[in-house]
């Protein structure tokens, strides 16, 4: 990329973005690393590959439900040191809902 001022392939400036996009996505798709765009040496937007993009919040998407899931099992903690009842079984059933498992 000719030109392009780039740290380990990452930083352009908006002046390079508006002279030079085709490149600066050609160069995006061929690293799969992202592209930091600059507005007076200050980082304003991030530009990446729509796969990376796809990446990220898959990854973003299973540590939110890890995340949920860990609440909920403190919650049922909870509940059950405050009514001193034991936690039921619960089971997910094909529509997605949690149901009390057979047996409790």
């Amino acid at each position: 990329m000719n030109g392009l001022t780039f740290i380990n392939g990452a930083t352009v400036s908006a002046t390079d973005v508006r002279k030079s996009w085709s490149k600066i996505v050609q160069c995006v798709k061929d690293s799969h690393k992202p592209i930091f765009v600059c507005t007076n040496n200050k980082p304003e937007v991030v530009v990446l590959s729509f796969e990376e993009f796809q990446n990220m919040q898959e990854i973003v998407e299973v540590a939110r439900r890890e995340q949920l899931g860990q609440q909920m099992v403190c919650d049922l903690l909870d509940i059950a040191q405050l009514t001193s009842k034991p936690i039921k079984h619960m089971l997910l059933n094909k529509k997605g809902v949690f149901e009390e498992g057979e047996g409790q």
